[in-house]
C-alpha cells in the first residue's frame, strides 16, 4: 500500500492545489463553470487515467488521486470536485469493461473536456438497483429498446455520453445490464437542471427513454451481468466521495483556528475553551481517518482485494460523516455569523451534498453488512476445506 506521494505525485498533487486556490475566493458559482473545467482539462487531468493509445499519459490511478487531493485541499466549493469525480467513474467503466471500440469513441471525448453521466437511480425506487423500472427489451438482430427513467443525475442536463443502469425485461430482480450511449440518441430526452440546496455548479437532472432504440455494441458488459461490473465502477467514486470530503475541510479547519484564536469571551480566546478544542479537534481527527481509509480502499480496489467494496463503502461513510458533521459545528463555532450567507454557511449547504452522493449512509451500511456476511461466509468455507485436507 503507497503510504506517502513520492516525488513526481507531490508536484502533481501541489499543481492542482495552486488551480484550487486560484478559484477561491471567488463568488459560488451558480451554474456548471465550463472556464474552471476546461483548467483541469488543459492542466492534464484526465490524461493520467487515459491509456497512450487512445492519447493519454497511461492509466495511474495513484497519480490521479494526488491531483484528485490537491484540488479537493484547497477548493472552497466541492461542485467541481464532485464534476471529476463522477467523470472518474466514467473512464473507470470503459478501463475495465469496454471494447477497443468504445474506448476509442469515448476516451478521447473525455480527454477534450467533454462531459458524461452515470444514471443509476430510478425515481420511485432510488439506488435498489434490482427494482429498477428501466427495461431492456431485446428486439431482433441482437437489437434492444429501452423504456424507463432515472433521475439525481450529475451532469445529465450537459452531459454528451450516458452510462445507464437497466434491466432485461422479464426479470424480477435479476438481469442487470450496462447501456453507453450519446445523449442525442433518438428517444432520450434530458430534464431541466434540479435546484438543490446547494452545489449549484454541479448540474444534476431526470434523463427519460422513450422507446430508445440500440444494438449490441452500446451494451457495457455482458447482458445481465451489470450488477457485478457496476459495483467495480462506483466504489472508485465512493473512496473519492470520503477523501474529498475530508480534505475539503482542510482550509475552513485553519480558518476556524484563526477564528477561534482571535474571538474571545470571558477575556479568553475561545480557542482556550476545552469544548471548542474537542470540536476542532474531531474535525482534523475525522480529516485523517477518512484520508487513511481512502487510500487503503484505493490500494485494496486497484489489487483486486475481496474486501475492496466493504473499505470503498466504509470510506464513503467516513468521509461523508465527517464533512457533514464538521460543517454543523463550524457553523455553531460561528455563532450567528455562521448562520449569514457566507463561506460558513456555504460551506453547510454544499456539504449536506455528501450525505448522499454516491449512496445514503443506509445504503452503504447494507452494503457493509452483506459484504462482512459474504467475506466471513468465504473464510469458513476455506477453513472447511483446509481441515477436510
Amino acid at each position: 500500500m503507497q503510504m506517502h506521494w513520492n516525488e513526481a505525485q507531490t508536484m502533481i498533487r501541489a499543481k492542482y492545489a495552486r488551480i484550487g486556490q486560484a478559484e477561491r475566493d471567488d463568488p459560488a458559482p451558480a451554474e456548471f463553470d465550463r472556464r474552471r473545467w476546461e483548467a483541469l482539462v488543459r492542466a492534464g487531468m484526465w490524461h493520467m487515467v487515459v491509456p497512450s493509445a487512445y492519447g493519454g499519459q497511461g492509466i495511474d490511478w495513484w497519480n490521479f488521486t494526488a491531483a484528485l487531493e490537491g484540488l479537493a485541499s484547497t477548493i472552497r466549493h466541492p461542485g467541481l470536485v464532485l464534476s471529476v469525480i463522477g467523470q472518474a467513474g466514467m473512464v473507470r467503466a470503459l478501463e475495465l469493461y469496454g471494447t477497443e471500440a468504445q474506448r476509442a469513441r469515448f476516451l478521447p471525448r473525455i480527454l477534450a473536456g467533454e462531459l458524461s453521466a452515470t444514471a443509476i437511480a430510478d425515481p420511485g425506487s432510488g439506488t435498489d438497483v434490482r427494482a429498477t423500472s428501466s427495461i431492456l427489451t431485446p428486439g431482433p438482430n441482437e437489437t434492444f429498446v429501452l423504456n424507463g427513467a432515472k433521475h439525481n443525475i450529475a451532469h445529465a442536463p450537459i452531459s454528451t455520453m450516458v452510462l445507464i443502469v437497466c434491466k432485461l425485461a422479464g426479470q424480477e430482480r435479476q438481469g442487470i445490464s450496462l447501456v453507453l450511449v450519446d445523449t442525442d440518441r433518438a428517444g432520450l430526452t434530458a430534464g431541466a437542471v434540479d435546484r438543490k440546496l446547494g452545489n449549484a455548479d454541479l448540474p444534476t437532472g431526470r434523463l427519460d427513454f422513450d422507446d430508445m432504440r440500440l444494438d449490441y455494441g452500446d451494451l457495457l458488459g455482458e447482458p445481465g451481468r451489470g450488477l457485478g461490473h457496476l459495483v467495480n465502477i462506483v466504489s472508485l467514486g465512493r473512496l473519492y466521495y470520503g477523501l474529498v470530503g475530508g480534505w475539503l475541510l482542510e482550509p475552513a479547519l485553519n480558518e476556524a483556528l484563526d477564528y477561534a484564536q482571535q474571538r474571545q469571551t470571558f477575556g479568553v480566546p475561545i480557542l482556550d475553551h476545552q469544548y471548542v478544542q474537542k470540536k476542532l479537534t474531531d474535525i482534523r481527527i475525522g480529516i485523517e481517518t477518512s484520508r487513511w481509509t481512502a487510500y487503503g480502499a484505493l490500494h485494496q480496489l486497484l489489487t483486486g482485494d475481496p474486501a475492496a467494496a466493504m473499505s470503498c463503502s466504509i470510506a464513503k461513510i467516513a468521509g461523508a460523516d465527517t464533512v457533514v458533521d464538521a460543517a454543523v459545528d463550524l457553523v455553531r463555532l460561528h455563532g450567528s455569523d455562521g448562520y449569514h450567507a457566507g463561506p460558513v454557511s456555504d460551506l453547510l449547504r454544499d456539504a449536506m451534498a455528501f450525505a448522499s452522493v454516491g449512496g445514503t449512509d443506509e445504503m452503504h451500511r447494507r452494503n457493509i453488512m452483506g459484504q462482512m456476511t459474504r467475506l466471513r461466509r468465504n473464510a469458513q468455507q476455506v477453513e472447511t476445506m483446509r481441515v477436510a485436507v
